[in-house]
């Protein structure tokens, strides 16, 4: 005979899945640059997140203190996403040091072009 503990524990797994997939869906989607996927794909994360939490609340057993494979499968899912989110801040860092390196450009060229005619600066005649 099943205990009650086995369909609570089915859906926490159905739910860490469906996690695990909206992690690799992210993935892929910060790594194309579709940035409205990546933040569909955030949001259907916390959305999960929240389940689970419900999950464990409504069923002890189930939570990752209790399930050593329910807590080996929240482990790699935290650190997948800590990588994410490392990985996403060092090309966030990268973007803004491009965008000073642009307005540089742009503030150097609006300095040389009020020194000199535009027509100079077009010719590259300095």
């Amino acid at each position: 005979m099943p205990s009650s503990a086995e369909p609570a524990r089915d859906t926490v797994v159905r739910t860490v899945i469906a996690l695990e997939r909206s992690c690799l869906d992210a993935e892929s989607a910060f790594v194309e640059r579709r940035w409205t996927d990546v933040d569909a794909a955030f949001e259907r994360q916390a959305a999960l997140t929240t389940q689970l939490a419900a999950l464990f609340a409504a069923s002890p057993e189930t939570a990752p203190e209790r399930d050593t494979k329910v807590a080996q499968r929240v482990r790699g899912i935290l650190a997948y996403r800590e990588d994410q989110l490392r990985r996403m801040r060092a090309y966030r860092d990268d973007v803004g040091t491009r965008l000073d390196s642009i307005g540089k450009v742009n503030r150097f060229s609006r300095a040389i072009g009020r020194l000199q005619p535009t027509a100079h600066v077009l010719d590259g005649q300095y």
